[in-house]
């Protein structure tokens, strides 16, 4: 019988391969661009990126970031080539099977017109004939969705939401352009540009919507769900959601 002894060097390598192969990870997909203040890129700092943390610190698994744009993502999760992606039910227009988080946090969406332009306008549908929605690639508004498709309402997509609110804020007040957008988001913005601060926003939100993780419909994303609602209802329970978010408020 031939016995087989491996190197030191090699014992050394076998074990840190093996505990790379099966370490735990939750693979996530988060946008490409920042979404003030639930997600920063390059700090990879917000709500939901602090929560993640959070979780990867309190259960040992390792979160592995791809940041893509939104239809990327989207595809990602559907394929089980991701666990999970930041999204909300209210927006998902793809009727496919998947699990999802509990609410992290609530994201109130808020009209945003040029200064000087009268909200009442904007309020009702049948005023937007001829109007203009400055939206996201890939992002979805479902109050907005049948008249743009019926072409009462044109779109114009941009990349950012400072895009968005830089081309408003050129605006007249007789212009028919507008966007629907977190009120999180536009006042994250007008504290690093107060020039937008002439911009017009309604008080009253034209929607809400549950910020959540949305993940696979597979074996991965089940085991996943469930880990972080676990941890997510404790982090609730305990207090530690409410201090995470005030951090960004």
């Amino acid at each position: 019988m031939r016995m087989f002894f491996m190197k030191p060097h090699y014992v050394i390598f076998f074990l840190l391969f093996s505990n790379s192969l099966f370490a735990d990870s939750l693979r996530i997909a988060l946008p490409e661009q920042d979404y003030p203040p639930y997600h920063f890129v390059c700090s990879k700092k917000g709500i939901l990126n602090d929560v993640l943390t959070s979780f990867s610190m309190a259960t040992g698994i390792q979160i592995d970031y791809t940041f893509v744009p939104e239809m990327r993502s989207a595809k990602m999760v559907k394929q089980g080539d991701v666990d999970a992606r930041m999204e909300s039910e209210i927006w998902l227009v793809d009727d496919g099977p998947y699990y999802w988080s509990q609410e992290i946090v609530v994201i109130e969406d808020v009209l945003v017109i040029a200064r000087g332009a009268e909200l009442i306008d904007f309020k009702e549908l049948d005023n937007l004939k001829g109007g203009v929605l400055l939206g996201r690639f890939g992002y979805v508004y479902p109050k907005y969705e049948l008249p743009v498709k019926s072409r009462a309402l044109h779109r114009e997509n941009f990349y950012s939401d400072l895009e968005i609110l830089q081309s408003l804020y050129k605006d007249t007040d007789t212009s028919k352009r507008f966007t629907v957008m977190s009120r999180s988001v536009v006042n994250w913005y007008i504290k690093k540009n107060p020039e937008l601060a002439i911009l017009t926003i309604s008080d009253v939100n034209v929607g809400k919507a549950p910020l959540q993780l949305q993940f696979s419909f597979n074996t991965r994303g089940k085991k996943y769900a469930k880990e972080f609602n676990d941890f997510l209802q404790s982090l609730k329970d305990n207090g530690g959601l409410a201090k995470i978010i005030a951090r960004y408020q």
